[in-house]
């Protein structure tokens, strides 16, 4: 393990340097984990919102608390390509020495603009108490509404693009002197807020022009147009064992790139079900499964393992972490991601694109994947209990033991190992470097 560990020093670290001293890179890590503040605290409470207890979740909703509960997740997860927008404009800009305040203000602004902002909805006869029910629709309506498809996970890539954008524009044109001068004697809060005011039109201007000129496509919006060509090459996937492995690694890859897994998931997503809801009906009527396989290659590459990347080996690796920035994240990120929301840790290490963890992020699945196949055929596993569904955020073996008994849970202390020893030498490298870091830092200080 410690030849691995210097192996992997030589191989990432150079490259993890090249990044960390680009302004680039360095302001986007800086932006996602200033973004952890608010993943943490919405963590927390979505846990208490979903604990997996049946009972709790419904007596939740029948009290009418689920709908407060998906508010917390709709002012934090969904509108979290709003806040990398500003955080990474502002960060970038701060970098130079100039104002980041107003950079990043003018990047979300920028972000809003290029979305869609008008959503058509039906118009009833009569209002709907209870669901299901049938409804006379009488017209379509519109109206003026911002799509958290756009400003949360799924509209991180157009956030990342605006944030860079503006701020290259706005260092660009404060280099030009394109500012309102005022005299002296104005107080510096309202010159402040007015010297940018030629800047802030001419960057509106480039992304209006971005939004009208997309207008006239066949994707009519720029998140259309990254989905459009990202989604593509999706279509051809089915549904075997091995495309699940694939669809998996697609997904962690999008994600270390900042790229929201609904872009795979949105198109994979109808064939799973169906594939799914075979099973369901087969094993009711025989208590066989026609998509074996496929259904535990799914169980245990998805989101089970600590949410997208399946980082329970990640946090299990960071029991033993030596650096202060770790021991502290561990504490705060362990819980969560216990219950598999692992936003805190995505975005606190960060992940997304560290090389550091470039290798550990995409191999999980074909690792998590092959193990899982390989202890199945051993166990000769022949069925499991497709006729049930535990919550998303039911801690794994748990979760394992109700799908298929002691022969699921084997495979997910199997598929546990596996995933530690994928990640564990990953994360002694990156805390090595940490605590060099912050050794240099107290030297400074």
């Amino acid at each position: 393990m410690k030849g691995l560990e210097i192996f992997l020093d030589k191989l990432l670290g150079p490259v993890a340097n090249k990044m960390g001293q680009s302004k680039f890179f360095s302001a986007l890590s800086e932006a996602f984990m200033r973004t952890t503040p608010i993943t943490l605290g919405a963590a927390f409470l979505m846990l208490i919102g979903n604990f997996p207890i049946p009972a709790w979740i419904n007596w939740l909703k029948s009290i009418g608390m689920d709908v407060h509960f998906t508010a917390v997740v709709g002012a934090t997860f969904n509108a979290l390509a709003l806040y990398v927008a500003f955080n990474f404009a502002y960060v970038y800009v701060r970098k130079s020495g100039e104002n980041g305040l107003t950079a990043g203000l003018l990047s979300m602004a920028s972000f809003l603009l290029l979305a869609p902002q008008i959503m058509t909805v039906p118009t009833l006869q009569s209002a709907v108490a209870k669901f299901p029910a049938k409804a006379t629709v009488t017209g379509i309506q519109s109206v003026e509404a911002f799509q958290t498809a756009q400003t949360g996970g799924p509209g991180l890539i157009v956030a990342i693009i605006v944030g860079f954008l503006t701020g290259v524009m706005f260092l660009f044109f404060k280099k030009k002197n394109l500012v309102v001068k005022l005299p002296s004697t104005v107080p510096p809060s309202v010159s402040e807020s007015l010297n940018p005011t030629f800047i802030a039109g001419l960057i509106f201007s480039v992304f209006f022009i971005i939004r009208v000129g997309l207008s006239y496509t066949a994707f009519g919006n720029v998140f259309n147009l990254i989905y459009g060509i990202l989604q593509a090459p999706l279509e051809a996937l089915t549904s075997s064992p091995i495309s699940i492995i694939i669809i998996y690694t697609l997904a962690n890859l999008f994600w270390f790139f900042g790229i929201h897994p609904s872009v795979v998931y949105g198109i994979v997503t109808p064939m799973l079900m169906a594939n799914f809801t075979a099973n369901t009906n087969a094993y009711i009527s025989t208590g066989k499964v026609p998509y074996l396989m496929m259904a535990i290659i799914y169980i245990f590459t998805s989101n089970a393992f600590g949410g997208q990347g399946g980082t329970y080996g990640l946090i299990l690796s960071m029991i033993r972490a030596k650096s202060a920035r770790y021991k502290e994240l561990f504490k705060l990120a362990a819980a969560p991601t216990l219950f598999n929301i692992n936003e805190p840790i995505i975005f606190g290490m960060p992940i997304m694109l560290n090389p550091m963890f470039f290798l550990p992020m995409i191999f999980g699945p074909i690792v998590q994947g092959g193990i899982a196949w390989l202890v199945a055929i051993v166990l000769k596993v022949g069925t499991y209990n497709a006729a049930i569904q535990m919550p998303w955020t039911l801690p794994t073996p748990i979760n394992a033991f109700f799908l298929g008994g002691w022969k699921f849970l084997v495979i997910a202390i199997a598929v546990m190992v596996g995933n530690f020893f994928l990640w564990y030498p990953f994360f002694r490298v990156a805390d090595k470097k940490e605590v060099e870091a912050e050794a240099k830092a107290n030297i400074a200080a």
